[in-house]
């Protein structure tokens, strides 16, 4: 009987200890299971704060670089001014500034028109305009002494340098007419029609023949023209 009740005791103890153990274990499992999973959840947060700032960034600096395009954009974009001075038979006549695209009948509506006395067959409206050039409208009958680099009526210097040469009145085109001193389009028509009728012209005095052009301005031409 003794030795039962001392197998008893025993047991009970030993009983006692395997659970104890027991308990031990799931405690400390538990705990470190908790433990791994509360770090892992603070290591997602961290990465997805992390993927936000850096989505942050990337967009700030993408809404820079379409910033600087667009003012590239515009600075490309942007249309230079020119300034120029118009005189002469003209309502309003100054200084302007305005798109160096812009045409000289542009410019003179600009400042208002020309007046009644301008001689528009001597001003060519559809030159391109130049910075830094004088335009001077010429009145009707009005000659015009230029005496730096300004421009007279509707020429530029380039045209100018055009007049310099000799244009055959037999062979030359409408344009090469119109660069004639006080020809226009209408009066270029006018000679090419005369020379086609009457099979060329003989001499450069036989100009005068054409309607619109008389003593004074043949004057103008006669150094300027050749029949050969």
């Amino acid at each position: 009987m003794k030795k039962l009740a001392k197998l008893g005791v025993f047991g009970t103890i030993l009983l006692v200890l395997i659970g104890i153990i027991i308990l031990k274990s799931d405690f400390s499992l538990g705990e470190k299971v908790y433990i791994v999973s509360e770090e892992e959840n603070k290591n997602e947060d961290k990465e997805e704060m992390l993927n936000i700032n850096n989505n942050d960034i990337d967009k700030n600096n993408s809404d820079i670089v379409k910033k600087e395009d667009n003012v590239d954009e515009q600075e490309i974009e942007s249309p230079k001014g020119i300034t120029i001075y118009i005189s002469g038979a003209i309502k309003n006549p100054g200084i302007l500034t305005i798109d160096k695209e812009k045409r000289l009948y542009d410019a003179i509506e600009e400042l208002g028109g020309v007046t009644e006395e301008a001689d528009l067959n001597r001003v060519n409206l559809a030159l391109k305009l130049s910075d830094e050039q004088h335009y001077i409208i010429p009145k009707i009958g009005e000659e015009i002494q230029v005496a730096d680099n300004s421009v007279q009526g509707s020429t530029t210097q380039e045209s100018k340098n055009n007049q310099s040469k000799i244009v055959n009145i037999n062979l030359a085109t409408l344009e090469e007419l119109d660069s004639l001193p006080g020809v226009g389009e209408a009066t270029a028509n006018k000679i090419i029609n005369y020379r086609e009728e009457n099979s060329s012209f003989k001499s450069i005095e036989e100009i005068k023949n054409v309607n619109g052009i008389g003593d004074k301005k043949y004057e103008d031409l006669k150094d300027l023209i050749c029949t050969n």
